[in-house]
């Protein structure tokens, strides 16, 4: 028998659905039961944090003066004007660029503010993160981060960790400081940086402090026993649950919502959720983005506005330099009321436009194929997992046609999480199918995260019309392990294949899904474009994009795939007038030096907002 290293045997030794058709029913069943009982301690919960969050904001000021900002360039991302001096905005839009000359028909005989904060400086189009989770960043946020790459939180920043002995020291170390009383949170850890955990580990810690730590994928969870007693969770209460292993005090995947659901009185208490949405505020706001797209809204509450109401406390206030679109979790909402039929009238009737800040999206929705990255739990094709172990599926994919279809016929644009080969390609037979039932044009069915695929599956999405949102974190922190275990290093090395996927013709943005990556899309774009990952090792240099290409996949190209290309993403007259401010011009710098550019502001809507220059930094 061959040897196992022990991260090998704890990838192995989980226990993973069969593949059956037995299999949806009894994870749908497992969700049936979680559903409700997540609703009810969730609702009450997170609805305090709006009676107490809504006079943080003030009533919105009026911007119906003509302001005109100069700058040293304003990059416009557009070829018909690509540069300019002075840009002209009122009512939050922009009016005109040109220099200040040419801006002067619309000047003369009014009045107007002349605004030159910034004329030292380089204005852009508004960064764009378009998938993300706000209030799942709120929960992790406040979190300890023990994680095996390095983080700038607003409280501080956090070094890696690597290595099971000096994460486990590390977990000491911060049970030793947490005050009595109180349990540990954690969040980062990673079997292959780390080492193998369960239950035991944990125990060793502590006996009576209740330790909960979150895996760096943020799909599963493990619990000490004190934490387990302490969330009523037992063994005969859980079941025979596919993914929880009650012994080693692991759920993951649909078992991690069964953990959730029993942590929430106390992980979702006003206070600390409060907490982390400013903290997300200030992460966003110091990565330079003016739009954000919360890609599976209802995910906490099980209600769209449900978690709308709990972020509009903090992510309406005025002194939020940046919009929140808001695309429903389709799937979650299809077991909570009863079918894909019923989720789809519910979506259907919620408000066409929402707030400035918070705003609902056009038609979009999000559905999901195969399992977590970070956690090696994406469906890969053949020839699998090094150690044999397979992936899992959160929607099999006749399920996740079933519901594609409702959406698909109703005129939608759908966002599907696809990370593995075989994830894409059951995504990819999906938009086929739909194609031949019912052929639509400019659909901007959009694959996301797409961590692992095939030179084919690029061109194969082009020619069906579809886009990718893809996080090249992944690459940045996964691909030097990956290639020892799990993918091997050719397969490790080709995650992320974006340059493939704009050959072919389609469509590149970039997102954070924070925290699977910082909130920082010009650090993004900068791995995209260099292909480095954190030890400095390039891979599959074919697949870097060119700096331009990069810039693009966080502005132009991520309004496209929200279908908000119209109203951001590029400078022109008649869209918003977002800028993000910059200490050189991106677009004409060595790609290398894509994460060294400093952020020194943004303007919202005509409205400036600093940053401080202690908040800039590298990830």
């Amino acid at each position: 028998m061959p040897v196992q290293s022990p991260c090998s045997r704890a990838l192995t030794a989980r226990p993973h659905l069969p593949a059956h058709p037995g299999q949806a029913a009894r994870s749908r069943a497992a969700l049936s039961l979680l559903l409700p009982l997540r609703l009810s301690l969730l609702v009450p919960l997170l609805l305090a944090l709006l009676a107490g969050a809504t006079a943080l904001a003030p009533a919105a000021a009026a911007q119906d003066q003509l302001t005109v900002f100069t700058a040293r360039t304003i990059v416009t991302l557009e070829p018909a004007q690509p540069t300019a001096t002075a840009v002209a905005v009122q009512g939050g839009r922009i009016v005109s660029l040109g220099s200040l000359e040419e801006l002067e028909p619309w000047l003369a005989g009014r009045d107007y503010r002349l605004d030159r904060s910034f004329e030292d400086s380089i204005l852009m189009p508004g960064l764009i993160d378009n998938h993300l989770h706000p209030l799942l960043a709120a929960l992790l946020l406040p979190m300890d981060f023990v994680t095996p790459d390095d983080w700038n939180l607003p409280d501080g920043r956090v070094e890696a960790v690597h290595g099971q002995d000096a994460y486990r020291a590390r977990l000491r170390e911060l049970e030793a400081s947490t005050p009595p009383g109180q349990p540990l949170y954690s969040w980062g850890y990673h079997q292959l940086f780390h080492g193998p955990l369960e239950r035991a580990d944990l125990d060793a810690i502590s006996e009576d402090r209740p330790i909960v730590v979150w895996h760096r994928s943020f799909h599963e969870i493990y619990m000490n026993s004190a934490a387990l007693a302490d969330a009523g969770l037992s063994a005969e209460a859980i079941g025979d649950h596919p993914h929880v292993d009650f012994a080693a005090g692991h759920f993951y995947e649909t078992g991690s919502r069964v953990a959730m659901a029993a942590l929430a009185p106390k992980i979702f208490a006003p206070a600390r959720m409060g907490q982390g949405l400013l903290m997300l505020r200030e992460l966003a706001h110091r990565g330079g983005i003016t739009t954000m797209a919360d890609m599976a809204a209802g995910l906490m509450t099980g209600s769209v506005e449900g978690d709308r109401a709990i972020m509009a406390g903090v992510l309406e206030s005025e002194d939020t330099p940046f919009r929140t679109l808001l695309v429903p979790e389709a799937g979650g909402l299809s077991l909570v009321l009863g079918g894909n039929e019923a989720a789809l009238a519910n979506i259907e009737a919620l408000p066409k436009t929402g707030s400035p800040r918070l705003m609902h999206a056009r038609k979009q929705v999000k559905l999901l194929a195969d399992g977590a990255f970070f956690s090696q739990l994406m469906r890969m094709g053949p020839p699998g997992y090094i150690d044999g172990h397979h992936g899992e599926w959160l929607m099999e994919p006749a399920a996740l046609e079933a519901a594609a279809r409702v959406y698909w016929n109703a005129g939608y644009t759908i966002h599907v999480h696809a990370n593995g080969d075989e994830g894409v390609d059951a995504t990819l037979d999906v938009l086929q199918t739909l194609l031949d039932e019912k052929p639509r044009f400019d659909h901007r069915f959009t694959l996301h995260h797409y961590g692992y695929s095939t030179p084919e599956q690029a061109r194969r999405l082009a020619a069906l019309g579809a886009a990718v949102s893809a996080n090249p974190n992944y690459l940045y922190v996964l691909a030097d392990k990956y290639g020892e275990q799990g993918l091997g290093p050719d397969r490790a090395s080709q995650m992320s294949r974006l340059g493939s996927v704009i050959r072919a013709g389609a469509s590149v943005s970039l997102h954070s899904d924070l925290t699977m990556a910082p909130s920082q899309p010009l650090f993004l774009a900068w791995v995209a474009a260099n292909r480095q990952s954190v030890s400095g090792k390039v891979h599959a240099p074919g697949e870097k994009l060119t700096a331009l290409q990069a810039i693009e996949a966080v502005t132009r190209e991520a309004a496209f795939a929200i279908q908000m290309d119209d109203e951001i993403g590029t400078l022109r007259a008649g869209k918003r007038a977002d800028f993000t401010v910059v200490d050189r011009d991106p677009t004409a710098i060595p790609a290398e030096e894509l994460r060294d550019v400093v952020i020194e502001a943004t303007i919202f809507e005509g409205r400036p907002y600093p940053i401080e220059p202690q908040a800039t930094g590298k990830p």
